[in-house]
């Protein structure tokens, strides 16, 4: 089990503290659990997102919240449930089975999540019902490179690869469910690689023709384009990734069925267009909080008002 000792304690309560209990920032506090559910993200937008979701959902069952705020990467939000500091967080299947010591992606959503559990258990942590909603990598191209050259799948580059030039995050060449897993899985070895400062950056390339293939993650706003095409992973290289929330078992004794029962019935509606569109609207600068309360009236989640 990972645990924070000394001064990463503090490191995490200086953290936590500001969002959730108002104390200067020199004076860590550790936030109570009984004052309420404590949400948490990672930093990076579509997190902070889930967790609004996450946390009108609950409020809408009667439950209190305390918002935690992006507290930071996994490596320190997931010592921090261990450490009884967060109850709850928006999770990602096959990330989050990784870092919790399953060496082998899983492209299958539910061993995934059965294996998940059983090493959650052993923390302290349940991993409710995942939503089908994924946020993964995958291989795009554009309509018309698709339509001239009778893309359907990731398989079909095999006989063009060595003629492409593909377009990703700087590092994407070492990683396994990048151009090294796109080698080592379908064979491909493409003619040049492009590193790519943003998504947007990559959309943009492959538009005007500065690469022929690129990799984006399959709840970017920039999918939505009609002249982005998404390729099947035939070989299904990605594990799953399904969103799903993870939380404290002993949050869900304190607070009752209701808890499970709201956060279930979420992640039943939540799909992947879904938190493409969501992420849209966040990056057109409208407020989290209103973008969560929109969608979670309009699937009847929680009530108008």
């Amino acid at each position: 089990m990972n645990r924070l000792i000394g001064t990463g304690l503090v490191m995490v309560l200086a953290l936590l503290a500001p969002a959730s209990c108002g104390e200067d920032a020199g004076s860590p506090v550790e936030p109570d659990p009984s004052t309420g559910v404590r949400i948490a993200s990672f930093d990076f937008a579509e997190s902070a997102l889930l967790a609004e979701l996450y946390a009108q959902v609950v409020e809408s069952e009667g439950i209190p919240v305390v918002r935690l705020g992006a507290v930071g990467p996994r490596e320190v939000v997931a010592p921090a449930m261990e450490l009884d500091l967060i109850d709850l967080v928006p999770e990602y299947l096959g990330t989050s089975l990784q870092y919790a010591g399953e060496p082998e992606p899983n492209p299958d959503t539910s061993s995934a999540l059965a294996t998940l559990r059983a090493l959650l258990a052993e923390r302290g942590l349940t991993a409710l019902g995942v939503a089908s909603a994924e946020d993964k990598n995958v291989v795009v191209v554009t309509t018309d490179t698709a339509d001239r050259e009778g893309l359907t799948t990731i398989g079909d580059l095999a006989p063009l690869a060595p003629t492409q030039r593909f377009g990703g995050p700087a590092e994407c060449p070492d990683r396994p469910l990048c151009l090294a897993g796109l080698e080592a899985v379908y064979g491909l070895r493409f003619g040049e690689f492009v590193p790519q400062r943003s998504l947007t950056f990559t959309i943009e390339a492959l538009r005007r023709g500065e690469i022929d293939v690129g990799l984006l993650f399959s709840t970017a706003p920039q999918l939505a384009a009609d002249d982005i095409i998404e390729l099947l992973d035939d070989r299904r290289m990605q594990p799953a990734e399904n969103v799903v929330p993870v939380i404290r078992t002993d949050a869900l004794d304190r607070w009752g069925p209701g808890l499970a029962t709201g956060l279930d019935a979420l992640s039943q509606h939540l799909t992947t267009e879904d938190l493409r569109a969501l992420n849209a609207e966040v990056a057109d600068d409208r407020p989290v909080d209103e973008v969560a309360r929109r969608w979670l009236t309009g699937k009847r989640l929680v009530e108008t008002g």
